[in-house]
């Protein structure tokens, strides 16, 4: 009789857990709305196991619709391709999407960050932030990109001196942008070239980016079981590189005390709002007509808060000083990669870009680069096809209803914006999986329909590096084109292949074949 007592307690405990694993597992198709069959505990999850994100999101898409529904663990979220509607949540009703998500971690250095704080904090350190990328500190720093650019451009000297040379041009460019953010955010100089000992800021930046069992099994955890995080106190970030981190941003304020008023750069911003002391002179931002393809957000939005009611902590100077690093590093570094294989592989396209570089007379001045149209189309289309998110998020603040869909997305519901399915969706662009400038020159940009780019995402709440991220992009490929000729090599990977269960676009190793022009 016991044995049978505790085979009936098993049985019934096993099936109490999992009616309440799949309770909300018929949310969507009780909704009339389609998507991918959720298993326990993982909901939808489990497909990346079998495919990378980007083939995934395209192939939902395509088998379920514009509009269906997934399952992160046993929460419900929306996917939304459709353009009209993604300006309605990104744009026109931001008020009502202004909060990414409510993933709390319990970690400072990930809650704090401009990209998950939501609500006033999140006005506050946009406000903080923002000015970094106004067009006078942008030209400040456009010389100090250069110079790493340059730092570059020598070691690739280096390598191509006895003709041509085939290069992994990934850790190439993560190289170069880590110098980038070190010096133009940090003012500080860190040795990213050295080949016998790689640099701890890359390698921890790469740490954050690439996956991980502990981010797997914290986000499964979160909706799901959320009293085990608080009772364990398990975190999403591993120890080492929060550490390492902290140590770092920390010795660099520091280093700042003995130094007063030496920089003008992100962390002297930050550190200037902790101490209450603003810049009111800012100079008004100007965009150049080429980069509104990106999108736009008008900056005369009364959405920031007044500077004087502004409290920073040191737990926002170091997240917001984490997420610079990373994902400045990661991003800029990609869209050079995949751009440098895509010259290699379309040599005309390389040689008119060249020739445009000519034009100009080889200059790449902070003015100069932003009348490129034929640059700005090649790193547009890079960004199309290469983009690294295929999905951003956006949380309903209040009950929504979608249009004249007639589905109401309910407060704390998290929508999916599609972006991957939107770049490769052969309606917007045609034969889209080629790679083709043309389709983001002046004279066709009338062709693209609004809301069907967004590399960058839409709305107030886009990436505010951007402007930063494309000086960067476009003065290290004018640099670079002007002095070296990229080729197809033995170990060109074609097609790329995106590496699963990755959240950012990894393909890998990308090797081209690189020699000096000949003057």
């Amino acid at each position: 009789m016991l044995s049978i007592n505790i085979l009936i307690i098993l049985g019934s405990a096993c099936l109490a857990i999992y009616l309440y694993l799949t309770r909300n597992y018929k949310y969507w198709t009780s909704r009339g709305i389609d998507g991918p069959k959720p298993i326990i505990f993982m909901g939808t999850v489990y497909q990346q196991f079998f495919a990378s994100l980007p083939e995934l999101v395209v192939s939902n898409s395509r088998k379920y619709g514009k509009i269906h529904g997934q399952f992160m663990g046993t929460m419900p979220i929306l996917v939304v391709a459709e353009p009209e509607l993604i300006k309605d949540i990104t744009t026109k009703d931001f008020h009502k999407f202004s909060d990414r998500h409510d993933f709390l971690t319990g970690d400072p250095m990930n809650d704090r960050s401009l990209f998950n704080v939501n609500g006033n904090d999140w006005k506050k350190l946009r406000s903080i932030i923002s000015p970094t990328f106004s067009s006078g500190k942008m030209r400040s720093m456009h010389t100090i990109i250069i110079d790493c650019v340059k730092r570059l451009e020598t070691i690739m000297t280096e390598k191509t001196a006895d003709g041509l040379s085939e290069l992994e041009v990934k850790r190439l460019m993560g190289n170069l942008t880590m110098d980038v953010i070190a010096s133009c955010a940090f003012g500080t100089k860190i040795d990213t070239y050295n080949e016998r000992k790689r640099s701890e800021f890359v390698v921890n930046a790469e740490k954050v980016i690439r996956p991980n069992w502990r981010v797997f099994i914290f986000f499964m955890l979160m909706k799901t079981f959320p009293k085990i995080l608080e009772w364990t106190q398990f975190k999403s970030t591993n120890v080492v590189v929060d550490r390492f981190f902290r140590s770092a941003i920390n010795s660099m304020i520091s280093s700042r005390k003995s130094q007063p008023n030496r920089h003008n750069d992100y962390l002297q911003l930050m550190i200037n709002a902790f101490n209450k002391k603003f810049d009111n002179n800012e100079e008004k931002d100007i965009v150049g007509e080429n980069e509104r393809i990106y999108g736009q957000r008008d900056e005369s939005e009364d959405f920031l808060l007044n500077k004087q009611k502004i409290e920073l902590t040191e737990d926002d100077i170091l997240a917001n000083s984490v997420l610079f690093f990373v994902a400045g590093f990661e991003t800029t570094a990609s869209l050079l990669s995949f751009l440098t294989y895509s010259l290699a592989l379309n040599e005309d396209c390389q040689q008119k870009l060249f020739d445009e570089i000519t034009d100009f007379g080889g200059k790449y001045d902070y003015e100069t680069i932003s009348k490129m149209p034929y640059l700005e189309a090649c790193i547009a289309e890079t960004l199309r096809l290469y983009n690294p998110l295929s999905v951003t998020f956006r949380m309903a603040n209040e009950d929504y209803v979608l249009g004249d869909t007639g589905i109401t997305v309910p407060k704390g519901m998290m929508v999916n914006v599609d972006i991957q399915s939107m770049h490769r969706d052969p309606e917007y662009y045609p034969n889209p999986d080629r790679w083709d400038p043309e389709r983001f020159m002046p004279e066709n940009r009338d062709q693209l329909v609004p809301y069907t780019y967004m590399p960058f995402g839409l709305g107030p709440r886009n990436c505010v590096g951007m402007r930063f991220a494309l000086m960067e992009a476009k003065t290290a490929i004018i640099c670079l084109v002007q002095k070296f000729k990229f080729s197809r090599s033995a170990n060109t990977a074609v097609p790329l292949i995106p590496k699963k269960h990755d959240f950012v676009l990894n393909c890998g190793e990308i090797n081209v074949g690189v020699q000096l022009r000949h003057k």
